[in-house]
């Protein structure tokens, strides 16, 4: 090197790290895209949620429509603390007048998607445990209201007995007797 030269990079040579400067942009465009991720995980969230409820809606209309076709009671059986439920036939063996329970199905609850509680007539507010809504085969369901939440969000399914519909509306709604 010739003395008063500034010293140059040679081609291909590795730079050692990086700059201050450098690192800070990096950062600032990682807040930058978390700022804008962040919303939309709670979005998946809340859709998840919105899916379980229509799901579960969904299951009882369809357990109260086919015990008035099949001639048959159903019952739909929450266990609260496991998060799931199951959807269960009941039959009486002709033999021995036995009542036989036969589970078609259990459903996992989603992650982050619990049932708060269940409200019943006869049993009042359920938050732990298992509770069974019946299906009559004459047309009639019991009446109850579900509370599902994901910490978050919350969304109340009401059942009409006489009906099998069920309403689902948005947020923790306490239902009256007479509503």
């Amino acid at each position: 090197m010739v003395k008063g030269e500034m010293p140059t990079s040679k081609v291909g040579a590795w730079n050692r790290g990086y700059t201050l400067i450098e690192l800070s942009i990096i950062l600032i465009l990682l807040g930058v895209i978390l700022l804008f991720a962040l919303p939309k995980l709670d979005i998946i969230g809340e859709v998840r949620l919105r899916s379980t409820a229509r799901e579960l809606a969904g299951t009882i209309q369809s357990l109260f429509d086919e015990s008035i076709l099949k001639r048959a009671p159903y019952q739909l059986v929450f266990d609260i603390g496991e998060r799931t439920y199951s959807i269960v036939e009941t039959g009486v063996n002709p033999e021995s007048s036995e009542v036989i329970e036969t589970t078609k199905r259990q459903v996992n609850l989603p992650d982050k998607t619990y049932i708060k509680d269940i409200v019943t007539p006869i049993d009042g507010k359920i938050t732990e445990g298992k509770i069974v809504i019946r299906f009559y085969p004459d047309g009639f369901a019991d009446k109850n209201v579900i509370h599902l939440s994901n910490g978050k969000k919350d969304y109340t399914l009401v059942t009409t007995p006489l009906s099998g519909k069920v309403k689902i509306l948005e947020g923790y709604v306490e239902i009256q007797e007479g509503g």
